[in-house]
C-alpha cells in the first residue's frame, strides 16, 4: 500500500475548502430562512370603533327619556306655598241657650183679691179710708189695701214692690180667720227725718204664689 505524502501546499489548500463548505451552507440557511414580520400599523392612524347597527336610535330613545325626567323632576319639585292674609278675627257671637222645659198650663187667678188700692189712713174696718195714688216723702205712712173674698184660714196674700223699674222689697200677710174682707201692708217711716224715696212705684200681688192683681203710685 503506498501512501501518498501531501505537501504543506496541498493540506493548506484542503483545510480551506472544508473550512468554506460549512461556512457557505450557514450562509444560504440564513439566506433562506428569515424571520416574518408583523405589519406595521401607522403610528398617526388609529382603528376607529364600529358602532353597531341601531346604537344610534337607542341613544336617541335613552337622552329623550332624560330630557323628560328633568322636566318632569322641575315640575314636581315643591314650590314655595302662596301666603295669604289672613282674614280678622270676627267677635264671637254667643247663641242663646234653650234649655227645654216641660209645658204648664197657665195658672188661674184664683180670684181672692178684688181689688187693691194705696191710701193714707184706714178706717175701723180695715178698708181704705183716703185712697190715694200720690205721697210725699214726709209722709209718715203709705198704705196697701186689698179686698179679698172670703179667702180661707191659711191662704197667703203677697206682695212685690218695683221702685223705678227695679226691684225693691216684698212681704206676706197669713190670713188667719175666716170671713175676712180687707188686707193690707203698711209702708211707715219709724225714725225721724226719715224719708221715703223719691219715683214711681209698682206693687204686684199674689195668692199663694199666684199673680191677681197690680197697682201703682208716685213718691215726689
Amino acid at each position: 500500500m503506498v501512501h501518498k505524502v501531501q505537501t504543506t501546499a496541498q493540506r493548506k489548500e484542503h483545510k480551506a475548502i472544508i473550512n468554506k463548505i460549512p461556512m457557505e451552507n450557514t450562509a444560504k440557511t440564513t439566506h433562506n430562512i428569515q424571520p416574518e414580520t408583523p405589519p406595521s400599523v401607522p403610528q398617526s392612524e388609529s382603528p376607529s370603533p364600529q358602532v353597531p347597527k341601531g346604537t344610534s336610535k337607542t341613544l336617541w330613545y335613552v337622552g329623550g327619556i332624560v330630557v323628560l325626567v328633568i322636566i318632569g323632576g322641575f315640575y314636581f319639585l315643591p314650590q314655595k306655598p302662596k301666603t295669604t292674609p289672613l282674614p280678622a278675627p270676627q267677635p264671637a257671637i254667643q247663641q242663646p241657650t234653650i234649655t227645654p222645659t216641660s209645658t204648664l198650663p197657665r195658672s188661674k187667678a184664683p180670684g181672692i183679691i178684688t181689688n187693691v188700692v194705696t191710701a193714707s189712713a184706714l178706717n175701723a174696718q180695715g178698708a181704705a179710708a183716703s185712697i190715694s195714688s200720690s205721697f210725699t216723702k214726709t209722709d209718715s205712712t203709705i198704705y196697701l189695701v186689698l179686698t179679698v173674698n172670703k179667702p180661707k184660714v191659711g191662704t197667703k196674700i203677697e206682695y212685690i214692690r218695683y221702685l223705678n223699674g227695679k226691684y225693691l222689697d216684698s212681704g206676706t200677710n197669713k190670713i188667719l180667720k175666716p170671713n175676712v174682707s180687707y188686707t193690707s201692708f203698711v209702708w211707715s217711716l219709724k225714725k225721724p227725718g226719715a224719708a221715703h224715696l223719691l219715683g214711681t212705684y209698682k206693687v204686684k200681688v199674689y195668692t199663694n204664689g199666684i199673680f191677681e192683681k197690680e197697682t201703682s203710685y208716685i213718691v215726689q
